[in-house]
């Protein structure tokens, strides 16, 4: 399935891969009024044990040059994803023509359709263009030795390794604040990961951000944006930069999509009652 929108001269295609469900224990804050206060609020359903996260990556087109931002779950990581290279056909986007990767963060929901099911690279003329400290953490030997041998985050990272790895000598690593192409812009939105940014879209005053994973659950984060996910890596780091992002885009109105953001969209933040709530576009 597919969606597009136009930001100036760009055409913002978003590939949708499928959704997850996640029970409450994905965010170490939980408390059940507050969950249900926030989805309330949010207008979504809400079943008191789990949440929908949509899974989804975005083309970026730019006359000939197509950029594509994440890029789906791996083949059989559940039964409601698997849709993303059915999204690409759909759109028209020959793998072979994709001028780059813009990589939100580098982990195994964002990664998995990079490469072929025999491990070849899915977009052989592509750059891998990611957030300076990803490649490192995920190829951190040590870091992967601490993991439960065997278990499910070893697992998620030998994932990201296959799918990282054929474009080792085509990547580029991103510190600071970088345009990466006329009007696309890699910013740093650390915490979830080392390296993790959003890439925003501008062009003529129209601009779009898609901040990668600032929010895993719409129907809870953005009431409450303290509650961060299991797999932030500094969930202090990481709450700090979404409280930060909400303030300034609910003060600035930037538009915003993400991988784990209700469609269609766009969206803007603004202030509500509890935190924040998206607001349709």
């Amino acid at each position: 399935m597919t969606h597009s929108h136009k930001v100036g001269r760009f055409t913002v295609t978003w590939l949708v891969d499928g959704y997850g469900r996640a029970p409450n224990t994905l965010f170490p804050n939980f408390d059940m009024d507050r969950a249900r206060a926030a989805a309330d609020q949010a207008g979504h359903e809400y079943d008191g044990q789990t949440v929908e996260i949509p899974i989804q990556g975005f083309a970026i087109q730019d006359g000939d040059e197509i950029t594509i931002v994440d890029a789906g779950a791996p083949d059989g990581y559940s039964d409601t994803t698997g849709k993303f290279v059915a999204a690409m056909e759909q759109a028209g986007i020959d793998p072979t023509r994709v001028t780059r990767l813009a990589m939100t963060h580098l982990h195994v929901d964002h990664v998995g359709q990079m490469v072929e099911p025999d491990g070849t690279m899915r977009f052989p003329n592509a750059q891998l263009v990611s957030g300076a400290g990803d490649w490192d953490h995920f190829f951190d030997d040590a870091f992967y030795a601490s993991k439960k041998p065997g278990g499910r985050e070893q697992a998620s990272i030998d994932v990201t390794r296959r799918a990282c790895l054929p474009y080792a000598q085509q990547r580029r690593e991103i510190t600071g604040e970088t345009e990466i192409a006329p009007g696309l812009t890699m910013v740093p939105l650390p915490g979830h990961t080392p390296g993790h940014c959003g890439i925003r879209i501008d062009d003529g005053g129209d601009s779009l951000l898609i901040w990668g994973d600032i929010i895993h659950s719409a129907t809870f984060q953005v009431a409450e944006p303290d509650w961060g996910v299991l797999f932030d890596i500094d969930p202090d780091q990481a709450r700090a930069t979404r409280q930060a992002l909400f303030a300034k885009i609910a003060q600035d109105g930037t538009p915003i999509t993400g991988p784990h953001v209700p469609r269609p969209g766009p969206w803007r933040v603004e202030k509500a009652p509890i935190g924040y709530r998206l607001t349709a576009i």
